[in-house]
């Protein structure tokens, strides 16, 4: 009788050592990872955000105790390497635009929240450099995107990737999809994969050159991917990819294609707490 009440003791003392697997928010599972853009005066939509309904999202956020996170802690989380506080959310951007230097990045320091923006890296500018594009929206430079480190965190949204081709599925789909049509002529399936890998690489290795690391996430361009784009993107040195479904993370998702939820520049900050606790509809 002794032995086993020395038996049971040394089970429950060795139970209470066992640290439970951590859940988003101690009850809710599902982790908000918010998609935008670009922010103009006077712009609402599904892509632009204004200065003001932007500031109003973040404070609205900060206010209900949700708290940003990063793309490695999300990553680790997942992986059960690490806890995340209550009610995380990461807030993510894509394509680099200047406005989100000049206007994103100081409210989102007001709040002290961390962001994460997916640059298209050939998009980035020297110092003082102009835009490929006399057309395209102002990009971010380099100097701008270290300047930035105590709040957001760079990541891939491609070397020069963001555009569609004929697919071989047939339509136009996003350039990493799969097998297209460069100059009328159906590319091999290692061509592809050449070009695609080689795309995935170089974004990496420039924006470790210019940064100091190299990113973990990508983010396909229009949210489209493929079995072929995810091990591509794997095969790059990537850790997670992230698609648009419009629904929380949850451990056990493939993160090779997580879900990021399109934040709307019409949203009030009620309606977009209403969304993610509603999971991303």
């Amino acid at each position: 009788m002794k032995r086993l009440i020395i038996f049971l003791v040394i089970v429950a003392y060795s139970i209470s050592l066992i640290k439970p697997f951590p859940i988003y928010g101690y009850e809710n599972k599902q982790i908000p990872v918010l998609m935008y853009h670009h922010l103009d005066k006077h712009i609402n939509n599904n892509t632009v955000i204004s200065p003001e309904n932007f500031d109003k999202q973040i404070k609205t956020l900060k206010e209900n105790g949700y708290n940003s996170i990063t793309a490695q802690e999300l990553y680790d989380y997942l992986n059960g390497k690490t806890e995340l506080p209550k009610n995380p959310v990461l807030i993510t951007f894509d394509d680099g635009y200047l406005s989100n230097y000049e206007k994103a990045y100081p409210i989102l320091k007001k709040y002290k929240m961390h962001a994460e923006i997916f640059v298209i890296t050939s998009r980035i500018l020297e110092k003082n450099g102009k835009n490929v594009d006399p057309n395209e929206i102002s990009k971010m430079n380099w100097d701008q995107l270290k300047e930035m480190k105590d709040y957001i965190t760079i990541q891939s949204h491609t070397w020069n990737s963001h555009y569609k081709l004929q697919s071989f599925s047939g339509g136009m789909k996003g350039a990493i999809y799969g097998r297209s049509y460069i100059n009328g002529k159906l590319e091999k399936q290692e061509e592809y994969e050449e070009r695609v890998k080689k795309d995935f690489t170089f974004s990496r290795k420039i924006i470790k050159e210019k940064l100091g690391y190299e990113p973990i996430a990508l983010s396909y361009p229009y949210g489209t991917n493929s079995k072929d784009a995810m091990k591509l993107a794997k095969d790059a040195g990537f850790k997670m990819a992230f698609v648009i479904k419009n629904k929380g993370v949850t451990i056990g998702d493939n993160v090779f294609a997580l879900s990021r939820i399109t934040v709307s520049g019409n949203d009030t900050g009620a309606e977009l707490i209403k969304k993610l606790k509603n999971g991303g509809t």
